[in-house]
């Protein structure tokens, strides 16, 4: 069974203790972000022995965006910096992510949808940062791009409350995908009222893309991009009378997805702040 060490609390306030801020301009997209580089690296250092927390960075994003290629590269950027502690996933939802005939595919999901109109979000690239402060009247949920490296470190201080692990039980002729794993809950929860999502990404796919120049370009890269969830988009309740939480779902990948390129992500949230406590993937 896969599974993911993660820092001891101890350790993280160890390696937190001499962090101080300083400005790190990225150079060439425009986007100007206050970030620590060594407190960076304390972080981004997988440790074998210890507990720590991942982070989910769900970028709301669309293929008619022109400012979205680069809040990607800023997202790849901090996935390169923290590796498997952070997790991207790209939501395609809100009025640029439409087909036209420059566009012939824009990957919106049911789901995603629901999720950007729900987290009261109203343009893109903005994200979702383990969807801390959300705040149903405001939509503060939505972090801007130049935010992102300072929310990713601060949401990677937070103590690991739960382990996850998750394996590939089997893919059948239908295109059924079937998956397993279990929920460790491992510290105090903030609620009892936790759920469990699994969501579908596909990294890969060659398709048109609105440049920051407003030219298309045909070949652009999508990765991460959503394509759907195994147990519908707020997932379901889990039954906190046991410390270990097994579970199994399965979902029919549409003909276009290539199975192949793709990845699950499973992740527990507090429903009554939308708060995810801890995340996790692996590559199908």
């Amino acid at each position: 069974m896969l599974k993911y060490l993660l820092y001891s609390p101890l350790l993280l306030i160890m390696a937190l203790a001499s962090c101080d801020t300083v400005d790190d301009p990225l150079k060439g997209d425009g986007i100007s972000s206050t970030i620590d580089p060594g407190c960076i690296a304390k972080l981004a250092d997988n440790s074998n022995d210890s507990l720590v927390h991942r982070v989910l960075l769900e970028e709301f994003t669309g293929v008619k965006c022109n400012n979205c290629p680069a809040a990607n590269k800023e997202a790849k950027r901090l996935k390169d910096v923290y590796g498997d502690r952070l997790l991207l996933l790209g939501i395609h939802a809100g009025s640029f992510a439409n087909t036209d005939p420059e566009h012939p595919r824009a990957f919106r999901t049911s789901e995603g949808t629901e999720l950007f109109y729900d987290f009261g979000l109203f343009g893109v690239p903005i994200a979702a940062i383990d969807r801390r402060d959300f705040d149903p009247s405001a939509g503060t949920i939505g972090k801007g791009v130049g935010s992102w490296p300072t929310e990713v470190q601060k949401a990677m201080q937070t103590p690991a409350l739960a382990q996850l692990t998750l394996n590939e039980e089997g893919f059948n002729n239908a295109r059924k995908l079937s998956v397993s794993g279990t929920v460790e809950i491992l510290g105090n929860l903030p609620s009892n009222d936790l759920y469990l999502s699994l969501y579908l990404a596909e990294n890969g796919i060659i398709s048109p893309q609105t440049m920051a120049d407003k030219s298309v370009d045909p070949d652009y890269e999508h990765n991460h991009v959503f394509r759907g969830a195994f147990n519908s988009t707020y997932g379901s309740p889990l039954d906190l009378s046991q410390d270990t939480i097994p579970f199994q779902y399965s979902m029919t990948l549409d003909s276009a997805i290539v199975k192949e390129n793709c990845e699950v992500i499973a992740f527990i949230y507090n429903r009554d702040n939308y708060q995810i406590l801890e995340s996790f993937s692996i590559k199908i």
